[in-house]
């Protein structure tokens, strides 16, 4: 197995930990000698021990002398977990390969520094732009302390997404309503406007047989609006939590009391509790601010086969640059998902 070939193996073993690692990163790690597999490991569940650690478990005494290769930068600090690059350095490996340096401050090139200090060999950047890619969420949210954030909106062929304001309308149907349930089993949030829930009374879950994986529920609802009797407030079938600038008691729900609650305090305090990916099902209106304020990090658009007519409500106002980066028939409808220029 050569260099490259190792890496790519790395890279696959990371994405195993999807959907389970947030606020960490996905990580995969894999050791050699003499260009034969003797370790591999990847970073499976927040708190849980690091890719590797569970490589150089099943690597053992192969470990001296051996190649590895990881996917994001080794750390060097003491967390949840041990530090890293002391275990490699204590195994006496003799050449790091990493994919790409953690953006994380705590982190940031210091691992790298201290296994080259160490006399063990570090090359930087193998196979870079896939462990960028498997990670994009994450360097975001350290970067900017902020959840990356991924809006969705359903429309009709002539860009409309409700009949007639303040009433709910179908537009999509059923094989577009199990991609949106995956959509939520694979983000830490969802977050919805006080109008989607006072006019849809939502449960915001996951409803797929094949995941138990409920995403917390945030609600924006600034003035009180919402009823307490709202199903996200009372079903218990995820947690739901409420940012307002008005104070209330509502049982099982944890509520965040902002006197500014603007979209960026939010975030902002969504991203210091741990939420690192957030999925916004909005109405026009607050998919108009999130766009405005280039909070989005990446669109999806479903287009069903429909005309509402002129008299409909629009979607958001698309003033910002997109790329494109997959077009798909999901039923009837076409998803077009976006990521910010």
């Amino acid at each position: 197995m050569n260099d490259e070939q190792a890496m790519q193996f790395a890279l696959n073993l990371a994405k195993s930990g999807s959907n389970q690692t947030s606020p960490n990163p996905l990580v995969g790690c894999v050791i050699t000698n003499n260009q034969e597999v003797v370790g591999f490991g990847a970073h499976l569940k927040s708190g849980e021990a690091h890719a590797e650690i569970n490589a150089l478990k099943i690597a053992g005494e192969k470990a001296k002398g051996a190649n590895v290769y990881v996917t994001l930068e080794p750390c060097s600090h003491v967390g949840r977990t041990g530090p890293c690059v002391e275990a490699l350095i204590k195994a006496q490996v003799a050449h790091v390969f990493i994919a790409t340096l953690d953006p994380n401050p705590l982190i940031a090139g210091s691992g790298a520094r201290r296994l080259e200090e160490a006399g063990i060999t570090v090359s930087i950047g193998l196979c870079e732009d896939g462990a960028k890619a498997i990670n994009e969420a994450f360097f975001y949210y350290i970067v900017h302390r902020l959840p990356y954030v991924t809006l969705k909106q359903a429309i009709s062929i002539d860009g409309k997404i409700n009949a007639e304001k303040g009433q709910r309308t179908a537009i999509t149907g059923k094989e577009v309503q199990k991609d949106v349930h995956y959509a939520r089993s694979i983000h830490d949030a969802i977050l919805v406007g006080s109008n989607t829930v006072c006019i849809d009374n939502p449960s915001l879950t996951n409803r797929l047989s094949s995941s138990n994986k409920q995403p917390i529920r945030v609600v924006m609802d600034r003035d009180g609006k919402v009823p307490s009797a709202a199903k996200v407030f009372n079903d218990k079938m995820a947690q739901t939590w409420l940012f307002t600038s008005k104070a209330r008691n509502l049982s099982g729900v944890r509520t965040f009391v902002i006197e500014d609650c603007s979209l960026r305090n939010i975030l902002r305090t969504l991203a210091d509790e741990g939420i690192m990916t957030l999925y916004v099902e909005a109405g026009s209106q607050m998919a108009d601010v999130f766009l405005q304020q280039r909070f989005v990090q990446k669109m999806i658009i479903y287009i069903a086969p429909k005309l509402l007519g002129s008299g409909a409500l629009s979607m958001a106002t698309l003033q910002e640059e997109f790329i494109f980066t997959d077009v798909e028939k999901i039923g009837e409808a076409i998803k077009l998902t976006m990521t910010m220029k």
